[in-house]
């Protein structure tokens, strides 16, 4: 009889942990987690910033905002221009990001914390190196090149990578250069 009132115990004790694990479960549920997510169409055109005889730098700014219900951190973000030999070489391409919010000049990207429903602005810079020394003469021809912009993002769970697509018409290279 011991054994069946020990049983009964241990069975309902079972019960009340696997409940109390649901309801905890549902309660994180319910809590959410971030969202960070950049909004590449409603970039703004790129623009130049600086201008020499040999190079040219471009920027656009990109908005991002937590959808999610907890705060989010961008751990990490870096532009990857995608523009191989093969389609264009007459100038060398470099790109860094920073937070318009939080500017910064040594190309290193400041953790940035989210809050639900909030976001802010990111700048991409697009620097054109003319491999003849001439940028005028060296963009001509210059191909639309995507730009691939990956972010590390940290919320309540574990660390995630997302990606954005932006792209650099020739359009807009001519449009900046006054053409």
């Amino acid at each position: 009889m011991w054994l069946y009132n020990a049983l009964n115990v241990l069975i309902a004790i079972a019960v009340i942990i696997a409940v109390l694990y649901l309801l905890f479960r549902l309660f994180v549920l319910k809590q959410g987690n971030e969202e960070v997510v950049l909004l590449p169409k409603r970039k703004t055109a790129f623009q130049v910033a600086d201008m020499s005889f040999d190079s040219v730098t471009l920027f656009c700014d990109i908005p991002f905002v937590n959808k999610g219900r907890q705060n989010g951190t961008i751990m990490d973000l870096f532009p990857r221009h995608l523009l191989p030999e093969e389609q264009f070489d007459k100038v060398k391409v470099e790109t860094w990001a920073m937070d318009l919010d939080r500017p910064r000049h040594d190309n290193y990207f400041e953790a940035i914390i989210i809050k639900p429903k909030k976001g802010g602005t990111i700048r991409v810079y697009v620097k054109l190196i003319g491999k003849s020394g001439n940028i005028r003469e060296d963009i001509k021809g210059f191909p639309y090149m995507n730009i691939d912009v990956l972010y590390q993002v940290v919320g309540r769970e574990d660390w995630h990578i997302d990606k954005a697509r932006i792209r650099l018409q020739p359009e807009e290279v001519e449009l900046a250069l006054g053409h």
